[in-house]
This record gives structure tokens, C-alpha cells and sequence, in this order.
């Protein structure tokens, strides 16, 4: 069969590899959340990496404009800067600010999470020394329960509650911990210890907090798993897109996310015919081969070449065949045949984001945020 070359529209030619975002999914997902939780407990939205890669601007202003959360969080100034020259105006919680980044952050009113001492007195004395001494500027204190990354120990309380006591320039806006398994039910021994340790931090800090003051712990699946400990705030953040560990949850959820590409070529090749670097895929039969503008500089791994993951045509799935190129990869098609142009799904269709993750032996963080930043992003309803 000749190849037939169809031709996208004008504004679509020139970007053949594309994530699609659903809004309406995002606004499902939050309201599925949003229907667990006490009136009077907010959402922290986790938009960090570029909303976890799938378009941090967007996400945020959809969720500002709609009133869909009270917070936003990222992982350092640049990310927060980011949203700020988007035009959000919401607050942002910087979860690892750089001392480098005092300046930049505190110009574009973006909330440090402090989890050292040594922090907080460099954070006080960068603001008495850049005439911020007004008290109130808002820092977020993070307590270590276990997870044993970031946070104050509950050994440094002692001088933790001092430096409270005689704070000049900034005040406590919220006090938070983050669990090691909040989705594995056979941890959960684990997880009840972090957030008794987390309630005696509380205890100890309460009497010198504001009133103003909230409270976090959990994270989308412990959002599901500990309605208790919901505090003022709970942070959402893979749950937003529509995954997590938990099958009970995910059934509740929609995924937001649909990646696709397109094909390039399809060429008839015979039995024994060898496919792409090193002579990785071979036929087996006479069969059509198409090649999709689809690579892992785009954020398709090689571990999916092969045979190992199926990409998605006209509701039909089709392997990879031989190694996955930088910027091509190959499928079988069998006896089936598609121009050139032609949509492919990579997920978000028979397959969805949680198989693709499980087919890279990861989770569907780094699966989705792998995916790379020349795939164009389209937020759609």
C-alpha cells in the first residue's frame, strides 16, 4: 500500500509529540478530594515540576480562578517565581528555599518552608537586614516524624519554641510534617507514630503559635486513609492528576493526562528483517512497521522498547519493536496499515498512566514528570 500523507491543522503541524491536560478532570479530582474533607479544611495544590509535568501555569490558574484551593506549592523560588510572573496571586508555599533565593522569594511574596534552625536565624537576619522587621512575615515550619529528611527534629524544640519567642521579623503560618507511607496499609504502625510525634510537636509549639495558625500532615493517599488528621490543610498533589498507589482511590479519580504523537513513515518489511540500532527488534513474518516521532529525549524510555509497553491506534494496541531511538521509536502493526500523521496514543487511552508507570518498574510521579519539556502541553476541557 502507498503511503497517503494527511496534514494537521495549521496550529498542530509542527508539534507531533503532545500532552493533553483535562480541566475538567482537574476540577473532578479536586472535588472528589474536596468531598472527604471538613468545611473547614483547606487544599494545599502540589504543582511542583511543572505540575508534576503536566503544565504548572495552567493548573494554577484554573484552580484560582475557579477558587478551587486556598494554597499552592512548589519546590523552590524559580518554580514559585514562575506562577507569580503567570499572573497567580494565590499563596505559595516554597517547600526547599534556597538561602540563595531570600531576596527573590521574599520580592514575589512566596512563603518559605523552614526545616533547620540554621535556616530560620539566616531567614531572620536576611529580613532585619533588608528593613523587613514588620514580624509577620510568613514562614512554615517543617517537624520531622521519621521520614528523615527535611525537618526540626523534636529535639531541636527547645530552641525551635526560643527563636518563636523572640522572632522579630516573620511568624509562624503554618506548622507541617509529611509521612514515609501514607499509602501502604502495612505500614500504618509507621504512620500513626509519625503523626503522634507530629501531635506532640503540636502540643509543645501551640502555646506561642498565632491564631492564624494551620496544621498539615497528609498527602493524597493519606488524605483517603487518615480522615482524622485532615488538620486545617491537607496537600494534594498526585491524587490532582488522577493517580495514586491506592486502587480504591483511583476509582474514584480521573486521570488528567493523554499523551500522544504521530506517525512518520510505515514501510512493509519481510520475514527476518532486522529493526533500528544494534539489530534489537527482528520480524518474525512479513508485517508493516510504523515509526512514530516519539523518543526518550521526549520522555519515552528506552526499557519500553522491545515489545515492552503498546501503543494505541483507532482503539487497537501495537508493541514497540527494537530499540527506542532519541527521538523515534518503531511499532508493529501486523497487517494493519496507517498514513502518515496518523494519532497515536502513548497513555491516557486503553492504557492509562498508572499501567505506563508499572510497564517502567517506577511510579506515576516519575513517569509523568520524565516526560519531556519539548512535548508541547495542551489544557483543554
Amino acid at each position: 500500500m502507498s503511503e497517503v500523507h494527511t496534514y494537521l491543522p495549521d496550529d498542530d503541524k509542527n508539534h507531533l509529540s503532545r500532552l493533553h491536560v483535562s480541566a475538567s478532570a482537574i476540577r473532578h479530582n479536586i472535588s472528589y478530594f474536596r468531598s472527604l474533607l471538613q468545611e473547614n479544611t483547606g487544599i494545599m495544590l502540589v504543582v511542583k515540576a511543572s505540575a508534576y509535568g503536566n503544565g504548572a501555569n495552567d493548573i494554577a490558574k484554573l484552580a484560582e480562578e475557579e477558587k478551587l484551593v486556598e494554597y499552592l506549592a512548589v519546590a523552590d523560588v524559580d518554580e514559585g517565581v514562575k506562577l507569580r510572573k503567570a499572573g497567580i496571586h494565590l499563596p505559595i508555599l516554597i517547600l526547599n528555599p534556597a538561602r540563595t533565593a531570600f531576596e527573590e522569594m521574599v520580592h514575589h511574596c512566596l512563603e518559605p518552608e523552614i526545616h533547620q534552625l540554621e535556616l530560620l536565624i539566616d531567614f531572620e537576619s536576611y529580613l532585619k537586614s533588608a528593613g523587613l522587621d514588620s514580624g509577620n512575615y510568613p514562614v512554615h515550619l517543617k517537624i520531622n516524624t521519621g521520614m528523615n529528611r527535611l525537618g526540626f527534629d523534636l529535639n531541636d524544640l527547645p530552641q525551635l519554641k526560643k527563636l518563636i519567642k523572640i522572632a522579630e521579623a516573620w511568624e509562624v503560618r503554618s506548622v507541617l510534617t509529611h509521612l514515609s507511607c501514607s499509602g501502604d496499609e502495612s505500614e500504618d504502625d509507621f504512620s500513626f507514630g509519625q503523626l503522634n510525634q507530629f501531635e506532640e510537636a503540636l502540643s509543645e509549639l501551640k502555646p506561642l503559635l498565632p491564631k492564624s495558625c494551620f496544621f498539615h500532615a497528609l498527602n493524597t493517599d493519606g488524605i483517603q486513609r487518615f480522615p482524622d488528621h485532615h488538620y486545617q490543610m491537607v496537600r494534594l498533589g498526585v491524587g490532582l492528576y488522577g493517580a495514586s498507589a491506592l486502587k480504591e482511590l483511583r476509582k474514584n479519580l480521573k486521570e488528567v493526562n493523554h499523551f500522544v504523537c504521530r506517525i512518520t513513515q510505515v514501510r512493509t518489511v519481510e520475514a527476518n528483517a532486522s529493526i533500528g540500532y544494534g539489530r534489537k527488534g527482528k520480524t518474525k513474518e512479513k508485517t508493516n512497521i510504523a515509526t512514530l516521532a516519539l523518543g526518550y529525549a521526549d520522555g519515552f524510555p528506552r526499557k519500553l522498547g522491545q515489545g515492552n509497553w503498546q501503543l494505541e491506534i483507532d482503539g487497537k494496541l501495537y508493541p514497540t519493536i527494537g530499540s527506542i531511538c532519541m527521538d523515534l521509536c518503531m511499532i508493529d502493526l501486523g497487517n494493519d496499515w496507517y498514513p502518515p500523521q496518523t494519532k497515536v496514543t502513548i497513555f491516557g487511552g486503553i492504557k492509562g498512566i498508572q499501567d505506563y508507570a508499572e510497564a517502567l518498574e517506577t511510579i506515576s510521579y516519575e513517569a509523568m514528570t520524565n516526560i519531556s519539556a519539548r512535548v508541547k502541553r495542551i489544557f483543554h476541557d
